[in-house]
């Protein structure tokens, strides 16, 4: 059965990025590390005091990232799962933190500071105690992890049966129903307009790196990828310390010096 495993967007501030999803949305920097096709350009992983698959979003930081211009197929917001009885401590929690939030009796929208759209929607669930992050987030009313992943395209038709096809999943209006209550939803494009990366586009539902990955085309030429679930993020650190330096996986360690020495010309500081 599958479930979503992670979802990796673009953002062109990192320490922003790192602030917002540490100390405001009570996340865990679970690796901090870089992109393994481009090593000049830093990886962010948040999610449980784990990064549990299903609980991470990442980022890739890229300077003077521009606005995204989004186009017919793209992937759209993301939904993170709050506890039932939560959602008036995240409102009041989000708004003292400047955001602008829209809220309903089962959820709250804003916009994160890399532009994404982001949606806590209440769900019967909560996270276990090994999972908790040690933060000022009570553990009952912290975020359990990825609920919904909106996809825009132009063709319903030729989605549906894709991912029917590579899921093993019949969809219901459009949505496809994945283990541990994730969905993943195709909804309508609503722009003929050709899309550009930037700030807050998503670039595929997991990435690779501490699980083996399957990278697939879909017919609207989003990047889709299938991840195992393991080995998992204490394969090189561990978990007590996750994300408090230069994360790599083993065929990477050779160039940890270089890594470092270059990002140090850059001003950052994996250990900040």
């Amino acid at each position: 059965m599958t479930r979503l495993n992670h979802v990796s967007l673009l953002t062109g501030d990192a320490p922003a990025t790192i602030q917002f999803y540490t100390k405001v949305l009570g996340l865990r920097l679970v690796k901090n590390t870089v992109n393994q096709e481009n090593i000049h350009v830093r990886h962010l992983f948040f999610g449980d005091y784990q990064g549990t698959p299903g609980s991470v979003v990442t980022f890739f930081a890229i300077d003077r990232l521009g606005h995204r211009y989004d186009g017919q197929n793209q992937l759209g917001g993301i939904d993170l799962a709050i506890p039932t009885g939560s959602l008036a401590f995240w409102e009041q929690r989000l708004r003292m933190a400047g955001c602008v939030v829209t809220a309903t009796l089962t959820s709250l929208t804003l916009v994160d500071p890399a532009d994404t759209p982001v949606r806590l929607l209440v769900t019967d669930q909560t996270l276990p105690t090994q999972l908790v992050v040690p933060n000022d987030v009570p553990g009952e009313n912290q975020i359990t992890g990825l609920i919904n992943v909106d996809l825009l395209v132009a063709d319903h038709e030729a989605e549906k049966t894709f991912f029917q096809t590579m899921l093993c999943v019949t969809p219901e209006n459009n949505q496809f129903r994945l283990e541990a209550g994730n969905t993943l939803t195709l909804k309508p494009s609503l722009t003929d307009s050709i899309k550009r990366f930037g700030r807050g586009s998503m670039e595929e539902f997991a990435d690779r790196g501490w699980f083996k990955s399957l990278y697939v085309r879909d017919p609207a030429d989003n990047r889709i990828e299938f991840a195992t679930k393991e080995p998992g993020f204490a394969l090189d650190e561990p978990l007590a310390h996750l994300g408090e330096g230069l994360g790599l996986p083993p065929k990477f360690e050779a160039q940890r010096q270089a890594i470092e020495t270059y990002f140090k010309t850059k001003g950052v500081d994996f250990h900040d």
